[in-house]
């Protein structure tokens, strides 16, 4: 009896000695990529590392943990995997002809939750929007390839990526996804209803070789071979001028026409979006400033400057601009409620000039009964999109994390001192040539 209890004892060791992460159950199939879909529409929520509970009541084994834009379009397909029993292998950045699956067993003497949050982390510094390439392929516009689960990625110039959550029936994109964090980022991620530009998604490649755009996950079996072995491969949407692409590409997965009232509403809501995003963001770098008096190297600059971001914010006010530009010119804006039109006339009070006349004329503004997106930036100090924007367009508005917060918010113009006595990166500067 002895024996055989000693005998069970080493079985039991030597199997926990070298489990997996997870041990599969199911395998991929469409009918799991389907399950797949339908779990990214209903359950990637913007707080889905940031609820302490599940709606069931138990407590959420994947709080607390902070992504950036990379991380979190893996952490989508590999938690999904985990959930499902199913294989996430994805090539090794580091080895040509390599994977990495969640078979790994160098976290043996762990639980199966220590276990998966390894794996996590381990994939999140393994993996960056440059190995998303190597583990998805491009494929065609459709609603059949399209959809909840798949995700856009930038060219390199730009290093972004986003998971579309689900295809709205008006043909647009809902993203989650997130930035770069600093240490004191929250958990919560971002979502947008709203295309990307694609002047910058496909910025310096617009071909398949910049591997920008629209892409879906590789099959294990096609990982470490050419994108254009993969079924469901196209290169449909590099065929399509970028002026075009987000009408075609709009025109291509619509269900419905949204009206110009609510087309409007979104577009204002995106910008919203970008401007409170902003918040955290600029009080990271400023957490990060006020802990040294050195300089900021590279790594540190590049974690905490905003020139990304605030370049997107720049192109959805230009997206709203122009198309409220459009309806006043085809004398459709009179479709538009009265209210909708006095708030984006706050914004843009010169739509029939070009955007840098505007800018050149626009005075000061502030927070009123016509404000939109009202947001506290610093303690006790409020800003809403028409004020933002002047500033923004002025380029009063600093990226710069060597700034002070009078700069970064465009109380006054930059660089600061402290900034010009400092090596920067990427100094964004809006472009007001674009009418």
């Amino acid at each position: 009896m002895q024996q055989l209890i000693l005998l069970l004892g080493v079985l039991f060791s030597f199997n926990f000695a070298h489990a997996a992460v997870w041990t599969e159950v199911n395998q991929w199939s469409p009918a799991w990529e389907d399950r797949f879909s339908e779990w990214v529409e209903s359950d990637w929520q913007v707080d889905f590392f940031a609820r302490k509970r599940l709606p069931n009541g138990q407590s959420n084994p994947y709080y607390g943990l902070r992504t950036d834009c990379a991380d979190t379009v893996y952490s989508m397909r590999l938690i999904f995997a985990y959930e499902n029993k199913l294989p996430f292998v994805i090539q090794d950045p580091t080895a040509s002809g390599r994977t990495i699956s969640n078979k790994m067993n160098r976290w043996d003497r762990q639980n199966e939750l220590a276990r998966l949050k390894n794996f996590l982390i381990y994939i999140y510094n393994m993996t960056s929007t440059k190995s998303l390439p190597n583990d998805t392929y491009p494929v065609a516009i459709s609603r059949n390839s399209v959809r909840a689960g798949s995700l856009i990625l930038t060219t390199a110039v730009n290093h972004h990526s986003w998971t579309i959550k689900e295809m709205l029936a008006i043909g647009v994109p809902h993203l989650v996804y997130n930035s770069t964090i600093g240490a004191t980022s929250s958990a919560m991620l971002q979502e947008r209803q709203s295309w990307p530009n694609p002047e910058w998604v496909f910025e310096g490649d617009a071909t398949p070789t910049g591997n920008a755009g629209f892409r879906y996950w590789r099959p294990a079996e096609y990982l470490n071979q050419p994108a254009w072995k993969v079924p469901g491969y196209s290169e449909e949407q590099y065929k399509v001028p970028l002026k075009r692409w987000v009408k075609y590409s709009q025109g291509r997965l619509a269900l419905r026409r949204e009206t110009d009232e609510q087309l409007m509403a979104r577009l204002m809501k995106v910008t919203c979006q970008g401007l409170q995003g902003r918040v955290s963001a600029v009080n990271d770098g400023l957490n990060a400033l006020r802990s040294t008096r050195k300089c900021m190297p590279f790594a540190a600059y590049d974690t905490y400057s905003t020139p990304s971001r605030d370049q997107r914010i720049f192109d959805d006010y230009v997206t709203l601009r122009k198309t409220y530009r459009d309806l006043v010119v085809a004398n459709n804006a009179a479709e538009l409620s009265l209210d909708m039109r006095v708030r984006l006339n706050k914004i843009f009070p010169f739509i029939q000039e070009t955007m840098a006349a505007e800018t050149r004329k626009m005075a000061p503004t502030g927070v009123d009964g016509t404000a939109v997106c009202t947001t506290e930036y610093l303690s006790g100090q409020y800003i809403d999109l028409a004020e933002f924007k002047r500033r923004l367009f002025a380029g009063l508005i600093s990226n710069n994390p060597m700034d002070e917060v009078q700069y970064r918010w465009g109380q006054l113009r930059g660089p600061s001192q402290r900034a010009r006595s400092c090596q920067s990166w990427d100094v964004w500067v809006p472009n007001l040539k674009q009418d």
